[in-house]
């Protein structure tokens, strides 16, 4: 059974490839128009959708992006419990391949808010809809609590971006082998920029759902326009982090369609 869906399942995770490398690329664009003035601050995940749905025939490219989402999510379920990279079943590798299934929750987000945004027919505002969240959340008995342990797997989400460029586990969904030389060292570059700047991005956002808990305040969490904000608040040094984040950004999603393109779907 596993073997007559898996080849449908391979061009789910190359359409949600290229979905991701949209969404990335259009990210750190935004956040380098708004930092020389050129934009107003749009560089979060749902108002990128409801630029995009702004354009011609945006509810079709919406729904694309929404359905390549989906699709990267499924191979990522499937990825994890068929085990292509022979991670096996020891507890470091039920570790690894828990790891991949749950990295398929941010995704799941970002094409939850798509459809709802399409479904809407308008934009919307992540920040306001989180702090709203929290601000229930921190009702709760232990809320804060609650607020700030998803504030910690976060910014340990974003530590785990760095290990896993600096450690080349993304070597495994590459097929590196078989590209020309300079692609393959475009593709390493794109990858390490890529990666540490979304880790960075992951771990300003757990810092800000850490101080909501202490603080007990849902005006404290930010979405990545913020992140970018934050970063860019340090000066001229904080200028420079928050260009090269940006580019970052921007990397990775270009990193994704090289990724797409050349994906490989087992060990080699």
């Amino acid at each position: 059974m596993m073997k007559k869906i898996k080849p449908y399942v391979e061009k789910l995770a190359k359409s949600g490839c290229y979905s991701i490398a949209a969404v990335y690329i259009l990210i750190g664009l935004m956040a380098m128009l708004s930092f020389f003035g050129m934009a107003e601050d749009a560089a979060d995940e749902e108002r990128i959708v409801g630029i995009i749905l702004d354009l011609p025939m945006g509810d079709v490219l919406v729904a694309l992006m929404i359905a390549g989402l989906v699709g990267y999510i499924i191979w990522r379920v499937f990825e994890a419990y068929t085990d292509p990279y022979d991670f096996g079943s020891d507890k470091k590798g039920l570790a690894k391949r828990t790891g991949i299934g749950l990295s398929a929750i941010g995704y799941v987000i970002i094409a939850f808010a798509a459809a709802q945004i399409l479904i809407q027919g308008g934009g919307g505002n992540g920040e306001e809809d989180q702090q709203l969240l929290v601000s229930q959340v921190l009702e709760f008995p232990g809320g804060a609590w609650l607020i700030g342990i998803v504030g910690v797997v976060t910014g340990f989400a974003g530590l785990v971006q760095f290990k896993y460029v600096a450690g080349g586990d993304y070597y495994k969904r590459v097929n590196l082998h078989i590209m020309p030389q300079w692609l393959k060292t475009t593709t390493h570059i794109l990858a390490w920029a890529g990666y540490v700047a979304r880790g960075i991005l992951l771990v300003v956002i757990g810092y800000f759902l850490i101080s909501a808990g202490i603080q007990s305040d849902p005006e404290e969490v930010g979405d990545t326009d913020s992140a970018f904000g934050f970063i860019g608040d340090f000066g001229t040094l904080g200028s420079i982090a928050f260009i090269a984040v940006a580019l970052g950004t921007i990397c990775y999603g270009l990193f994704m369609i090289i990724n797409g393109y050349y994906y490989s779907f087992e060990e080699d």
